[in-house]
């Protein structure tokens, strides 16, 4: 077993694995000649989160096979705490260690155990979804922070291909309302008028993934899971689904 990988752009990692550490303690990332695959579900079964990076958005990338990493996801999001823009991060593996490497003004150093981490359960889910849109990722994170203010839940509504509503519902009611001719609205596709409330402390743990990319892919039907996909330089992709408010 042998794998060391240069990505060019630290800050996007710690985004990903603040994103993470918020859901599990622990992660498992299979890695291969295609690249790094991470699959990662709540212990309440309520979230799931997806990473790909692909091996060409890495500078460097090394692999032998396919192997399995194992890491705290909490241990390492502390460290990543004091990323700067434009630092890059390694990670180097073997079967027993897993070697980070900031490249910074100064070169850090951080030496992990390699941790068995067993590959959740997950059920090919086979959603189908009567919205999808398009929308520049800070409306999102605002619509979260507002909504957050307010309550517990964050509603998105689409009636028909002019607007798509987030509601912030509690002891009052925010909303943030995107229509056509505003740029944070990109696209919108309705087959049917949908109405869906989310959980604001899950929804919270995806903010992390709107300083990533400048626009998010969200996909709702009533009462059904929420998918929002986010797109990294370099063809990465993170997916985040969440189950909707009982």
């Amino acid at each position: 077993m042998g794998f060391r990988a240069v990505y060019p752009e630290a800050k996007y990692i710690k985004s990903i694995v603040n994103s993470l550490a918020k859901l599990v303690d622990e992660a498992g990332i299979i890695v291969n000649e295609e690249g790094f695959h991470l699959k990662a579900l709540d212990p309440a079964r309520v979230a799931l989160i997806e990473v790909m990076l692909p091996a060409q958005s890495f500078l460097e990338y090394e692999v032998e096979g396919e192997t399995s990493i194992g890491l705290s996801m909490a241990n390492l999001s502390k460290l990543l705490a004091r990323l700067k823009k434009g630092d890059r991060f390694e990670l180097q593996a073997s079967e027993d260690y897993i070697t980070v490497v900031i490249h910074a003004a100064i070169k850090r150093v951080y030496r992990f155990r390699n941790l068995e981490v067993q590959a959740p359960e997950i059920p090919e889910a086979g959603l189908e979804f009567n919205v999808e849109a398009q929308v520049l990722a800070d409306a999102i994170k605002h619509a979260i922070k507002d909504a957050e203010a307010v309550g517990d839940t964050l509603e998105f509504e689409a009636k028909d291909e002019q607007a798509l509503i987030m509601r912030g519902k509690g002891a009052t009611i925010t909303e943030t309302r995107l229509t056509r001719d505003m740029p944070a609205l990109i696209d919108l596709i309705v087959k049917e008028p949908s109405r869906s409330a989310y959980s604001i402390e899950y929804l919270k743990h995806a903010l992390a993934l709107t300083k990533i990319a400048e626009a998010t892919i969200v996909k709702f039907s009533t009462d059904a899971p929420i998918y929002m996909e986010f797109a990294i330089a370099g063809e990465g992709r993170v997916k985040y689904l969440l189950a909707p408010k009982a």
